[in-house]
């Protein structure tokens, strides 16, 4: 087994001991127009406005984020830029105010946004948390998109 197999097989190990509530996929208008410098971008953008809309001042001030992992990926073929992330809430509630802001924050604030499909992944199949790390290789070897990343320490 070589190095990237035992972190794919190990980042999806660790990946499924987070319990994310939700899985996404958000997609540009024409993927082989946008660079990964402009997808970090937008994705950070996107971010930092799902965060301010469900956390408090107080909780933003303190350093504190929605927990999620977020994967950039350019496609079977390297030209289809596209993000993919796990994410969490900090409290039930944010599971379905998450789940509709997505959609709607991308498609109204990300200038290139096509669409932003996101799913339930409490008590799915193990293979979404394999999947995101499946372009991971010599080519791309930073499909984890630590930017957009935060996990609180425990």
């Amino acid at each position: 087994m070589n190095l990237n197999d035992c972190i794919r097989r190990d980042g999806a190990a660790w990946l499924r001991e987070q319990n994310f509530w939700l899985f996404g996929t958000a997609t540009f208008k024409d993927g082989s127009q946008v660079t990964g410098e402009q997808a970090i971008a937008d994705s950070k953008h996107f971010f930092n406005i799902l965060d301010r809309r469900m956390l408090t001042r107080k909780e933003l001030a303190a350093g504190l984020r929605l927990e999620r992992l977020v994967f950039l990926e350019y496609g079977r073929l390297g030209v289809n830029t596209h993000m993919h992330f796990f994410i969490k809430g900090r409290r039930w509630r944010h599971y379905r105010e998450i789940y509709s802001a997505c959609d709607e924050i991308w498609q109204e604030r990300i200038s290139k946004a096509h669409n932003l499909l996101i799913r339930d992944n409490l008590g799915v199949d193990d293979t979404r948390s394999e999947y995101c790390w499946k372009e991971l290789s010599a080519q791309h070897s930073d499909v984890l998109l630590t930017e957009c990343c935060f996990l609180e320490r425990r």
